[in-house]
């Protein structure tokens, strides 16, 4: 184990880090899953773009998935395997910089797969088609993360399957998921077994999506192994995953300096970070995200309430306690800090991004990527 109070407490803060050790405990579970049922994977970068930690991922992944040009982009140029690719709706620039990298392409509607398959096949790449449907399978439980909530973008129902030219189908995605955990893979990967084995009769891959939460320590493994097994010899199909989170769950670290305490009825705590610039998910999701050391609110004895430097004032990232107070100049931990953050963040207020590090093995800090000025204003004009 590292010493971080050891290795932060040298570093400038804030900073995004990659813990490589944690991240090659998440590696091994997806080299198990792959091991044990002969499926592709590949790395969803919509949660993890992180392209310098791209060679500890090759060798266990089949390539990437991307949710536009540039992210595909993005696939093709630093990870060089497959790179897949779906997006609610693409324009036409958008596919023609799309055709020279894909190597399959998922279609959201009949019609936008109708308008684009003349270009896809006068490419002459020889590119896989695929098309999203949705399973009307809801177990995830915040909507705005639901791919398969009433009314939602994503997919086309069973009854409009009847309009497709399956002849043009090669893959069948089914994304439907977000942090679940194998009760409910199985139940998405038996719910499309059965409803949709006629149309699965006529393709040659089936891509289950991600938001399989395979690292975490609650996920049964072994479940989601017979499921895969079982799936495949019934159809006898290339079976697909996109995990995303999951790869890098649990496996680094957002850091932070305590700037100032205030207070207001309770203790606050201002960080040189902010829930909305550089933890939407906070926010978003929301959920309140763990500090190391730190406990519930009321838990230890010292309390506050946890605020970034915006002018939002719903800038708050949670309430705890702490056992000693907090001074100036203070760092805070936070975990789990890799998946959707990095990707995500934003330079609202003028707020500066985080560093972008590495710690090593061997406890070597590296420093990957640095941000200022020059990065907020490129943005604006």
């Amino acid at each position: 184990m590292h010493d971080l109070a050891r290795i932060f407490g040298e570093v400038k803060t804030p900073a995004y880090v990659l813990d490589v050790a944690a991240l090659k405990r998440n590696l091994k579970v997806i080299e198990e899953l792959r091991a044990k049922t002969g499926i592709k994977i590949l790395l969803a970068t919509k949660a993890f773009s992180m392209f310098s930690a791209f060679p500890l991922l090759q060798d266990y992944f089949d390539g990437t998935t991307a949710s536009g040009f540039y992210e595909a982009r993005l696939g093709a140029e630093h990870f060089g395997k497959e790179v897949h690719v779906y997006s609610p709706a693409y324009t036409d620039t958008e596919m023609a910089d799309l055709l020279p990298i894909a190597d399959d392409v998922y279609f959201n509607s009949n019609s936008q797969l109708q308008k684009f398959l003349p270009m896809i096949h006068e490419s002459g790449r020889g590119i896989k088609i695929g098309l999203r449907v949705n399973p009307e399978f809801s177990s995830v439980k915040h909507e705005i993360y639901n791919p398969c909530s009433p009314n939602s973008r994503f997919g086309v129902v069973k009854d409009k399957l009847a309009e497709i030219d399956f002849s043009n189908i090669d893959i069948l995605h089914f994304h439907a998921l977000c942090e679940n955990m194998a009760e409910d893979s199985v139940a998405l990967i038996e719910h499309v077994s059965e409803v949709f084995s006629d149309y699965i009769s006529k393709v040659k891959a089936v891509n289950f999506g991600g938001g399989h939460y395979i690292t975490h320590p609650d996920y049964d493994l072994p479940k989601l192994l017979a499921a895969l097994n079982k799936f495949r010899k019934k159809f006898d199909v290339e079976v697909i995953l996109e995990p995303g989170g999951a790869v890098v769950y649990n496996s680094g670290y957002l850091l932070a300096s305590v700037v100032d305490i205030t207070q207001n009825q309770k203790q606050i705590a201002i960080l040189d970070i902010s829930a909305t610039c550089h933890m939407p998910d906070v926010l978003e999701m929301p959920y309140r995200p763990n500090i190391i050391g730190a406990g519930q609110a009321q838990e230890k004895a010292h309390n506050y309430i946890i605020g970034g430097r915006t002018c939002l004032t719903g800038d708050v990232i949670g309430e705890y306690s702490f056992d000693a107070p907090l001074r100036e100049g203070d760092r805070l931990v936070f975990e789990d800090m890799m998946q959707y953050s990095m990707v995500k963040n934003t330079t609202f207020n003028g707020t500066p991004l985080p560093d972008i590090a590495i710690l090593h093995e061997d406890g070597r800090y590296e420093i990957a990527k640095e941000f200022g000025y020059e990065d907020f204003k490129s943005r604006l004009s």
